[in-house]
């Protein structure tokens, strides 16, 4: 039997799968398989993903990281890219 898959939420609390890591310098996510080409705050996004931190704790360390930006924009955005993420199956909820 296949395990269904739960969609990341605001208080899910995600973690990068075994195998997965950010690089150290470059805008890449390293899997198993290859690289993923990151753009934008993806990397400071899938950075605080420690399987800690609840999604709702990095949208408010991200609030604080970039003055001026709406709270609902930002949690949009990081659960548009984890739910991305999960989807090619390198983050799980």
């Amino acid at each position: 039997m296949s395990e269904e898959v739960k969609s990341i939420g605001i208080d899910s609390t995600p973690r990068l799968m075994v195998g997965s890591r950010l690089h150290p310098t470059e805008n890449l996510l390293l899997v198993p398989e290859g690289a993923l080409q990151l753009s934008g705050p993806a990397k400071d996004i899938l950075a605080m993903v420690d399987g800690k931190r609840t999604v709702s704790v990095i949208v408010d360390e991200l609030l604080a990281q970039y003055a001026g930006a709406e709270r609902h924009e930002i949690q949009q955005d990081v659960l548009a890219l984890l739910g991305r993420m999960q989807q090619r199956g390198v983050i799980r909820g």
